[in-house]
């Protein structure tokens, strides 16, 4: 990790755990501006940077299908929340297909952000937690749905479509439509998307042969570079500047 920011993670409570999968910080403690590009990891996210105790940017996310570059100002932090498949229909009440790979602007009165305590993270997301829940529906998650999330969060891309399919019984066309409409991506263009995010952690340890998921090498650099725009092997030697992203995945 970049010895000039700091990253911390909280885990949601019990009864956000299958629409919510981490709250994080960032923080740049320097003076200067920190650019770091961004990787897909299969999750949009709400997030918003802070100055001075002051919000001075609150905007959601699309699913990223390629790198991304931000740059943060000296001495700010971001707060964000990572959200899983489940969150767009049975929490946010809104679809996110329509703002795939791009950020829409949010106004500080939604989740009465504009009047949080800013003091700290956890605080934050202490707050940010009981506005979420707040707004959560209270219908029922159908069966094939929630299991169709389970199964995703379980395997990592470690999966084919088929074998989804057929473990959930829900057919391939029907998830592929239901991805669609509220993420904007079919579900093979997901699992790929979790697939390299988890392969990070050993490109992260200098191992540049995929272990699984993998046809073969040429492969592997393939779909590692659509995703990141570099190879394995540039990834692993940027990891401590740009790619500071890549020392915070963990195995689950």
């Amino acid at each position: 990790m970049n010895e000039q920011s700091t990253y911390q993670e909280i885990q949601p409570k019990t009864e956000l755990k299958d629409f919510v999968h981490s709250f994080w910080m960032h923080q740049n403690n320097s003076d200067s501006v920190e650019k770091i590009t961004i990787v897909p990891d299969s999750y949009f996210k709400i997030v918003m940077l802070i100055k001075n105790q002051k919000i001075i940017a609150y905007f959601i996310t699309g699913l990223w299908l390629d790198e991304k570059e931000f740059s943060f100002a000296p001495n700010t932090f971001s707060v964000g929340v990572r959200l899983k498949i489940l969150a767009p229909e049975f929490l946010l009440n809104r679809e996110v297909a329509s703002i795939l790979q791009k950020t829409y602007q949010l106004d500080l009165g939604y989740l009465n952000i504009d009047k949080f305590d800013l003091s700290s993270f956890e605080i934050i997301v202490e707050q940010w937690q009981k506005e979420l829940l707040s707004i959560k529906p209270k219908k029922e998650i159908q069966g094939n749905k929630l299991r169709l999330s389970q199964l995703l969060d379980k395997m990592d891309g470690n999966i084919s479509a088929i074998e989804v399919s057929n473990q959930i019984y829900w057919t391939n066309r029907q998830i592929n439509r239901y991805l669609n409409r509220y993420l904007g991506v079919s579900l093979k263009k997901y699992l790929n998307i979790q697939k390299c995010y988890q392969s990070y952690i050993q490109i992260r340890n200098g191992e540049f042969y995929p272990e699984n998921g993998f046809f073969d090498q040429p492969h592997f650099i393939r779909e590692i570079k659509k995703h990141t725009g570099e190879t394995p092997k540039s990834l692993h030697e940027q990891q401590n500047d740009r790619f500071i992203q890549l020392k915070r995945i963990s195995k689950k």
